[in-house]
C-alpha cells in the first residue's frame, strides 16, 4: 500500500509541474473549498460542490485529515474528465491524501491516503471495520453504488512477524444474474488499517453494453461436474513437514482448482493457468526413478553472474547477449540477459532468504531438431539437467505435456522421496522444449535445513480421499472474465470454493482441513 501511495503521490507532483499555475492551492477547510469552487478565478481548477460535501464528509469520518491543511485541486493529467485533490502536512508529504472526483457531476472516483496519518498500533474488531466500510461506502459514494453490490466481504493482508502490520480490506461485489464475478473486482474496495481507518476507497463499474452474457438457469447440473472434480488423479500425494497439529505427516491435496463451461459441462483452458496442464495426472504419467545423485548446489559459491548462467543452461553469454542487468530487492536478486537482434532472452532469479531459484531461457538462436524429442527423450534430458544438483537417489517424476498455450513442451516435476514416499517442499520443476532439445526453464523449491521426515502408515486410499474432498469442499457456479482480447463477454463457469483455504485429507487418519494456498 505504501508503494501505491507513494505513486500516486509521484503522479500527482509531475501533474502540478505540468499544469504550473492552473492547479489551486489553499489551506483547508470545507467553506473554503467551496468558496474557491464556486467563484474560481481565470485559471483556477474548479472542485464542483457534490466533490465539496464529500470531502466535508470525509473529514467527519476521518477528523485526522482535517490537519492536512495544505491543498491543491487540479485537472486530471490522464483523463479531461477528471479533478484531483491533494492534501497534505505543509512540511511532511509523506502524511498526506489524494482524491479523484468526476468533473462533471462531482462524484468520487477514488481515494487514497497514508497510513502515516494514524497510529500503527490502534486495533479494533473486524466488526467494527465491516460497519466503518458500510458508512464510508454510503457517505462517500452513495446509495445508488452501494445498491449495485452485495454484502461486503472482509479479507486481510498480514505483513512482519507476528502480525506486525495488518491491513484490512471490505470489497462490495457487484452481482451479475444474482452470482459474483470470479478473480474480478468489479464492485467497491475500502482498504483500512488495523485501527479502522480508512486508507483507500473506490469503485470499478460493471459495463456490459452490447455483450451476452449466458444464463445461469441453462447450467449443466452441479452433480456433473463434481464427478469429474472429485477423482483421485487430481489429487497429489506425499509427506508435508507441518501437517495435522503442526506436525509431519502424509497428505493428499488438490493439484489445482479446475475450471469448467457450465453450459457444456466440459473442463476448459484458462489461459492465464495453461502451465497447470488440466489439473490431473494418471497413472502413466508418475514414475519412481532412480539418480546418481552428486550433491553440487546450483549456483557454485563465488560464482560470477556469467558464470551462472553458463553452467546452468550451457550458453556463452558474450556471444549470445549484448545486455545485461541485475536486480535485487527485499533479499530477491534476478540476473536478466537480453539480445535484441535475435529475442535471445535468460534470466535467474535467487530467493537469497528461502534458497528457491529458478531460470528461465529463450532458445531463439537455436534451430529445431531434425526430429523432435519424444516425452521419453525429454524426461532422459530433464534428468541428465537435474542429476549433478540432486542429493538424494529416490525420486517421483510427474510429466506434463504442453505445459504451455504458446509453446510445445514437456514439463515434469520431480519430488524427492523418503520412506518410499514422495516429499511436497522438496520439489524441482524442469521443462524441455522438445523442437529445441534444451532446457527452456526450471525452478528449485527445498527448505533451507535438511528434514527427516518420520516412519508413517498411511491408512486413506486416494479414492477415499477424493470422496472426503467432494464432502467438503463446495463447487460454485460463477463468472470469470477472460484476460485476453479474444473474447469480450464473462463465461459462465463451475470452479471450486477455495475461499477458506486449500483442500488437503490426512492419509493417516483421513481428517479434513483447509491448508494455506499454493504459490
Amino acid at each position: 500500500m505504501t508503494q501505491n501511495w507513494k505513486s500516486a503521490t509521484a503522479a500527482f507532483a509531475v501533474t502540478t509541474m505540468l499544469l504550473g499555475t492552473g492547479a489551486q492551492a489553499f489551506a483547508a477547510s470545507p467553506e473554503m473549498i467551496l468558496k474557491n469552487a464556486e467563484t474560481p478565478s481565470k485559471g483556477e481548477v474548479k472542485l464542483p460542490a457534490r466533490a465539496v460535501e464529500i470531502v466535508a464528509a470525509l473529514e467527519k469520518l476521518e477528523p485526522a485529515l482535517k490537519t492536512l491543511t495544505y491543498r491543491e485541486i487540479v485537472s486530471s493529467d490522464y483523463d479531461e474528465n477528471q479533478v484531483d485533490l491533494f492534501m497534505s502536512l505543509p512540511d511532511d508529504t509523506e502524511k498526506s491524501a489524494y482524491l479523484i472526483f468526476d468533473r462533471h457531476s462531482g462524484e468520487l472516483l477514488s481515494y487514497e491516503a497514508s497510513e502515516f496519518i494514524w497510529d500503527e498500533n490502534e486495533k479494533v474488531t473486524d466488526e467494527a471495520i465491516v460497519q466503518k466500510a458500510e458508512k464510508a461506502v454510503q457517505e462517500l459514494l452513495g446509495e445508488k453504488k452501494r445498491s449495485m453490490t452485495d454484502a461486503p466481504q472482509l479479507s486481510k493482508t498480514v505483513y512482519g512477524e507476528e502480525e506486525s502490520f495488518i491491513y484490512p480490506n471490505v470489497y462490495f461485489p457487484i452481482l451479475l444474474n444474482g452470482l459474483e464475478i470470479d478473480e474480478t473486482r468489479y464492485g467497491i474496495d475500502v482498504d483500512m488499517d488495523s485501527g479502522g481507518h480508512l486508507l483507500g476507497l473506490s469503485f470499478q463499474p460493471l459495463d456490459l453494453t452490447g455483450i451476452q452474457v449466458a444464463d445461469p438457469k441453462k447450467a449443466v447440473a452441479k452433480e456433473e461436474i463434481q464427478k469429474q472434480i472429485f477423482t483421485p488423479e487430481r489429487l497429489r500425494y506425499g509427506y508435508v513437514w507441518e501437517g495435522t497439529d503442526g506436525k509431519p505427516g502424509i497428505e493428499y491435496t488438490m493439484r489445482t482448482s479446475p475450471v469448467f463451461d457450465a453450459l457444456t459441462g466440459k473442463q476448459i483452458e484458462v489461459e492465464w493457468r495453461a502451465e497447470e496442464g488440466d489439473g490431473k495426472l494418471h497413472t502413466s504419467d508418475i514414475k519412481d526413478i532412480s539418480l546418481k545423485p552428486q550433491g553440487k548446489p546450483f549456483i557454485a559459491k563465488g560464482a560470477t553472474d556469467q558464470q551462472i548462467l553458463e553452467n546452468l543452461f550451457g550458453v556463452d553469454t558474450k556471444k549470445l547477449y549484448t545486455s545485461y542487468r541485475k536486480d535485487e530487492q527485499q533479499g530477491e536478486i534476478t540476473y536478466n540477459w537480453l539480445n535484441t537482434n535475435d529475442y535471445n532472452r535468460a534470466s535467474i532469479m535467487v530467493n537469497e532468504v528461502t534458497g528457491d531459484i529458478g531460470g528461465y531461457v529463450k532458445w531463439a538462436h537455436i534451430e529445431n531438431l531434425s526430429v523432435p524429442l519424444t516425452k521419453e527423450q525429454s524426461l532422459q534430458k530433464a534428468i541428465t539437467f537435474l542429476e549433478p544438483y540432486a542429493k538424494k537417489a529416490e525420486w517421483q517424476v510427474e510429466m506434463y505435456e504442453g505445459i504451455k498455450k504458446e509453446d510445445e513442451q514437456y514439463g515434469f516435476l520431480f519430488l524427492e522421496k523418503q520412506n518410499g514416499i514422495p516429499l511436497m517442499e522438496y520439489s524441482y520443476g524442469v521443462a524441455i522444449d522438445p523442437n529445441k532439445g534444451q532446457v527452456v526453464e526450471f525452478v528449485a523449491s527445498v527448505p533451507a535445513e535438511d528434514r527427516k521426515y518420520p516412519v508413517l502408515k498411511p491408512s486413506v486410499t486416494a479414492q477415499q480421499a477424493a470422496d472426503i474432498v467432494s464432502k467438503q469442499v463446495p463447487v460454485k457456479l460463477t463468472y470469470i472474465w477472460p484476460r485476453s482480447g479474444e473474447k469480450n463477454a464473462p463465461i459462465l463457469v463451475y470452479k471450486l470454493d477455495t475461499s477458506k483455504g486449500w483442500p488437503t485429507v490426512d492419509a493417516v487418519n483421513g481428517s479434513f482441513k483447509w491448508g494455506e494456498y499454493e504459490d
